[in-house]
């Protein structure tokens, strides 16, 4: 059986894959919107998102980390506890 990551990790590794996706479709999607079209459209929309996706993504990364808690805390004002298995 392969072994797992930790859990300890868990919150961390979750702001990162959450973030990146976050950062991709986001960046990519108004870049998309906001670039004039031109002859070399695909390499020069390509080369704006990842230049844009790369600047986002850390900060996207540090906004879940900081921001997730304090939605949860909030969430747990207006939600019910996960019921016992």
């Amino acid at each position: 059986m392969k072994r797992k990551i930790a859990y300890r990790h868990r919150t961390v590794l979750f702001a990162l894959l959450m973030s990146f996706c976050t950062a991709l479709i986001v960046s990519g999607i108004i870049i998309y919107l906001h670039i004039e079209p031109r002859v070399n459209f695909l390499p020069y929309f390509l080369a704006q998102w990842f230049r844009a996706f790369f600047t986002a993504w850390p900060i996207v990364f540090a906004a879940i980390l900081l921001i997730a808690p304090i939605v949860n805390s909030l969430l747990s004002l207006f939600v019910e506890d996960a019921p016992n298995k």
